[in-house]
Formats: C-alpha cells, structure tokens, sequence
C-alpha cells in the first residue's frame, strides 16, 4: 500500500526533525482486544444475499472480536505532549453462515492492518491521544468448494483514544473510523524509553 510508506516516510521525516526538540523517545507495544461493530442488520444483509443468490435459507453469526497488537515509536516534546507513529494489525473478524438449499458451511475472515499518527497529551496518570491511521483490509471465504480471497478497501481515517497507567504500562480504549463505520478496541501497551 502505498500510503502506507508515504506515510512512514513522512514520520521518520518528521522524527528526525523533532528528535532535537524531543526530551525522550520511546518504544512500545500492545495487545488490541477489537469490536467490529458489526450488528444484526448487517448479518441480515448477507444473510438477504445469499438467499438472492438461490439458498432456500441463510443464518449468519460472529462473536463481533478479534485479536490485534500495535507497535511504535514515540518522541516526547514535552512533560505532557507526544508524538506517536505505529502499525496497527486490526485483528480478524470471523463470520460463519450455514445454508440450506443447497446445504453449505460459508467461513468469511475479514483482516486488515494499517499505521497511525497521533499526538498525545497525559497529565496525572492519565492521557488522550488523537491522530489518523491508514488502514487496508482484505476478506477471505472459505466453502466446501474452495476459498477466494479479495480486498476490501484502503482509506485514511481519524482516530482517538483515552486511557490511564505509568510511563512504562497503560490501559486504555481507541476508536477507529473507518469509511462510514467504525471499530474500537480495549488496549494494554508497554512503553520503553530510550
């Protein structure tokens, strides 16, 4: 993708002018429990598709979360300000739908990673952080009789997050745009500073 790199470039670009204002910088790393935001009504439309299609009935169902993880670098300005670059694996969402009509088990992974930016302001244990990320996600369906995989789009979208912790562990929620929807995600991410 490419506005993943251009991206990236401008971060180290950026970085590498900043560092001489930077009081610290920083690595860090989490774990991302995701919540797709995937409602009843949008199982019903793949569910109204695939009887369109010909099934004589469709059942559509998904726990609605996945397991991703970020990792970054950050360059702290300040006490209280940061400016962070990171990639984002979003995890994998998992839909299965069982048919009948002809019988058939349909398996639909959607996956998707992308970069971020953000600028971040903590006081007291406490922080809020608000930036963009570049996302890009593919779609894989597996059935009885072979699996196909396509993308499922690109874009660049706000995001923001909140949280709490110490300078080297923190806990905290995000929220990812993502074209007309969205996904969130409770984190837990470990910092090391350098």
């Amino acid at each position: 993708m490419n506005l993943k790199k251009i991206f990236v470039f401008i971060f180290i670009l950026l970085s590498t002018q900043v560092k001489a204002y930077a009081n610290e910088t920083y690595m860090f790393g989490g774990v991302k429990l995701f919540n797709y935001g995937i409602e009843k009504s949008d199982l019903r439309a793949i569910n109204t598709s695939l009887v369109a299609l010909g099934f004589s009935s469709s059942a559509s169902s998904t726990d609605n979360s996945g397991i991703g993880f970020d990792v970054g670098f950050g360059l702290q300005i300040d006490t209280n300000f940061s400016i962070e670059g990171s990639y984002v694996n979003y995890g994998t969402l998992e839909i299965k739908t069982n048919t009948t009509g002809p019988t058939e088990n349909i398996t639909t992974e959607i996956t998707g990673d992308g970069v971020a930016g953000a600028v971040k302001y903590g006081q007291e244990g406490y922080y809020v952080k608000a930036g963009m990320h570049s996302w890009d996600f593919s779609g894989k369906v597996t059935a009885s009789l072979g699996s196909s995989s396509d993308s499922l789009g690109t874009g660049t979208d706000p995001f923001f997050g909140i949280g709490f912790g110490s300078e080297q562990m923190e806990l905290g929620y995000e929220y990812y745009k993502i074209d007309d929807g969205d996904i969130s995600s409770l984190t837990i991410r470990f910092a090391h500073k350098f």
